[in-house]
């Protein structure tokens, strides 16, 4: 027995797969702070300075006016001047916080077994009951919670695997009637597969439509009907897991993401900057986040590594392109110490005169947080590193409760300071009517 939203439930009861999907996610967390903007054409680019960079992410009303992800700013300028449309420079480390709080919202109802983050805006998991009824509320439910408590709406699916499940969201997400909720029962599943185009299958990719479409494979019944010989031949193993899942049979083992070998912030600049004052308050930041991802995957460094960058498509300034790496005395986590070797690798690079365009910080040589080598020459190491352990576990908490950055290090500077040096972080541009 079970229990599951309070509710046991009987061990006979199948378990059917689940998957939550945030909506515009980019986008969706920039409003969390605009909520005046809310109901506007929003666009996130990836370097709005000069009409750079490309579109990551747009609301519905962005794409309602004709614009699609992937459209290049400088050639839909025109448009966006036109249909007074928002653009807001991407900021990665938000996306990331938010993401990260919504998994521990769910964890902590305890409603979903083996809940996994699958990428920064989706997540899947098993809840042990297939009654359309109650899965229906139970997801309600996940849903209403995440929104309340991090303003983020989200769309949700069941099925019988999680290819069935994430089929199911896009039912959630295309039709306003399921209210963002889809429950495919298995009595359902080839009447809803017959509706879905097979290029938007997960699993199916790029390289498979061309001969899918040759085949006349339209939809994913069409997909899933085909014999499984074929279908290893043309697609191999991936294609015949995808086959399987789309047919009722989970193929597809989903595990939190293995640790990274390394970790890496870097960002190209909005604006050139000749300041080592912003570049140091850049690279803190950096290093910053670095670090909460170290603790978050329970992992340590032993290499510090900063890049900085001109500007290579500005042939009429000096070029100054550099990077160096410092090995600690022994691997950490520790924010203080990863910034400050970050600062004292900034110290002997930086050169006066360049105007920078991109820096970076990479943190390598990644090991489990466990059976460290300690430092031999260093005195009082076990009281001192489970001080600081605690200090960063209470700095991380705040950060999770109040939001991103609330506590942070004095060198990763104030709002004032961004505000008055818009180095790498683009405040949103509206065009006035």
């Amino acid at each position: 027995m079970y229990l599951c939203g309070g509710k046991a439930i009987e061990d006979n009861r199948e378990a059917m797969y689940v998957h939550l999907d945030c909506n515009n996610f980019f986008v969706s967390c920039e409003l969390v702070s605009r909520p005046e903007l809310k109901g506007t054409p929003v666009v996130v680019a990836n370097n709005n300075g000069n009409n750079g960079g490309i579109i990551l992410a747009l609301n519905q009303e962005a794409k309602a006016v004709g614009l699609k992800r992937g459209n290049p700013i400088f050639q839909v300028t025109q448009l966006i001047e036109q249909k007074h449309v928002t653009v807001i420079d991407v900021h990665h480390h938000l996306y990331h916080d938010i993401s990260h709080h919504i998994m521990e919202e769910v964890r902590k109802t305890e409603m979903v077994l083996d809940f996994v983050q699958y990428s920064v805006d989706e997540f899947f998991g098993m809840m042990p009951d297939d009654d359309p009824v109650r899965l229906r509320n139970y997801l309600q439910i996940l849903k209403d919670l995440i929104l309340r408590e991090t303003s983020i709406p989200v769309s949700c699916g069941a099925g019988l695997t999680y290819t069935l499940a994430k089929t199911a969201t896009w039912f959630a997400k295309h039709y306003p009637g399921y209210e963002g909720i889809c429950i495919m029962p298995a009595e359902k599943r080839e009447a809803a597969l017959t509706k879905v185009p097979a290029k938007d299958v997960w699993g199916i990719g790029r390289r498979s439509q061309g001969t899918i479409e040759q085949q006349g494979i339209k939809t994913a019944l069409d997909y899933a009907q085909l014999s499984e010989a074929w279908v290893q031949r043309q697609f191999g193993v991936t294609g015949v897991r995808t086959w399987k899942e789309l047919n009722g049979t989970p193929s597809i083992v989903l595990a939190s993401h293995d640790r990274q070998k390394s970790i890496m912030y870097s960002r190209t600049f909005a604006h050139m900057t000749s300041s080592k004052t912003v570049l140091q308050r850049e690279l803190s930041n950096y290093a910053s986040s670095a670090s909460r991802k170290l603790r978050e995957q329970q992992s340590l460094c032993r290499t510090v590594t900063i890049f900085l960058a001109t500007n290579r498509h500005r042939s009429d300034l000096p070029q100054y392109n550099t990077g160096d790496t410092l090995k600690l005395s022994a691997a950490t986590d520790d924010s203080t110490v990863i910034i400050d070797a970050v600062m004292r690798l900034l110290d002997k690079l930086f050169l006066n005169n360049y105007q920078y365009k991109q820096a970076g910080v990479i943190l390598g040589q990644l090991q489990r947080n466990e059976g460290v080598q300690l430092d031999l020459f260093a005195p009082d190491q076990v009281v001192e590193k489970a001080r600081q352990k605690r200090l960063m576990s209470v700095i991380d908490g705040i950060n999770q409760r109040f939001g991103s950055n609330r506590i942070h290090f004095a060198v990763q500077g104030t709002d004032a300071e961004i505000d008055d040096q818009p180095a790498g972080f683009m405040r949103p541009r509206k065009v006035e009517e």
